[in-house]
């Protein structure tokens, strides 16, 4: 594996990137936002990255600014839409990837689904939103995010769907090449219907569309933080089948 860390995507405070390459050919690049409910964890938290490298996967492991770093709402959306752009404009230096596919876990799985669903964020990074192969969700909430609710002064135990909540976005003109939700059995509360929620209204409304879901075993994060039962895990396997797939 090739790791290249702290690569500057602009100007702002805590804006890096961490690449992470197979030694062969690089099929596919899954651009990475950490978890950590936008207050805490960074980019360097990635447990999976060197096995996924092994299936020829690369990955970009992305920072944004937080509320700990005195980011407001919308602030991670748009940084997390310019480290797209950047990677995309520049990761011929390092690789040569087929395809592009963004993803994140927790709160970046939130920010994930957002760029997917709103694509005014994306838009306006000059990302074009067709160019993403895919979005992989791990573990997202569909709703307004707590912390949104937090700064907006709102008691943020509440299940709220506002502007912020990628459930709000979804429409009969809701567009995209794929996406995968992932959740858990015993994933924070709300969790999993919040994901069936945000699955069966795609399905009601954009029926045509490739949208998966996939219930993993274990708590939150157990997927892309903790090695199974077989020494692999559960969010590698079940991405590289959902990016197969695809081919």
């Amino acid at each position: 594996m090739k790791r290249i860390c702290d690569i500057k995507y602009n100007d702002l405070e805590n804006s890096y990137v961490d690449l992470y390459l197979p030694d062969g050919e690089c099929t596919d690049l899954l651009i990475w936002f950490h978890g950590g409910g936008l207050v805490n964890l960074d980019r360097t938290k990635i447990s999976f990255a060197e096995d996924l490298t092994l299936a020829g996967v690369g990955v970009a492991s992305v920072e944004y600014r937080m509320y700990t770093h005195g980011a407001k709402f919308p602030d991670f959306f748009v940084d997390c839409a310019n480290a797209v752009r950047f990677i995309q404009d520049n990761i011929q230096i390092y690789a040569n990837p087929k395809r592009f596919f963004i993803s994140g876990q927790s709160a970046g799985a939130y920010i994930t689904l957002m760029l997917a669903f709103d694509k005014t964020y994306l838009e306006n990074a000059g990302v074009d939103s067709s160019s993403i192969a895919g979005f992989i969700s791990d573990s997202a909430q569909t709703t307004t995010h707590f912390a949104v609710l937090r700064e907006r002064g709102i008691d943020p135990s509440l299940e709220r769907i506002d502007d912020a909540a990628p459930l709000y976005h979804i429409s009969k003109e809701t567009s995209l090449n794929s996406l995968l939700l992932i959740y858990y059995t015993n994933d924070v509360v709300c969790r999993p219907e919040q994901n069936k929620l945000l699955y069966a209204s795609l399905r009601k409304l954009c029926p045509d569309l490739n949208v998966q879901i996939k219930e993993l075993p274990g708590k939150h994060t157990n997927g892309s933080e903790h090695r199974n039962e077989r020494g692999s895990f559960d969010f590698n396997d079940t991405v590289l089948e959902f990016i197969r797939s695809l081919d």
